[in-house]
């Protein structure tokens, strides 16, 4: 099983912290999870190789939109992650 597919898995079900680097080079640190429910999609097409990169919802900026959830909707870059946290443990790489 892929890196993309265990976290789909587990975002699915559970609230993570994920730590990674942005396109720009500056890190950020998001709360998030996969959605469960067709409100936060707009229905545009994602287009190019997406192979790596994660979609969830920022549970932070969820909270700051309740009216639009779609405006809490990013991408993970799957290859700048430097740190995960669930549960209180906290895997580094």
């Amino acid at each position: 099983m892929n890196t993309k597919l265990i976290l789909k898995n587990i975002l699915s079900k559970e609230i993570v912290s994920i730590s990674f680097k942005k396109a720009n080079g500056k890190d950020r640190k998001i709360v998030c999870r996969i959605p469960s429910s067709d409100k936060f999609f707009s229905g545009g097409e994602l287009k190019g190789n997406r192979d790596h990169l994660l979609e969830v919802i920022d549970l932070t900026l969820l909270k700051k939109n309740k009216d639009d959830p779609k405006l809490a909707w990013r991408s993970i870059n799957l290859n700048t992650i430097f740190s995960i946290r669930m549960r209180g443990k906290e895997w580094v790489k």
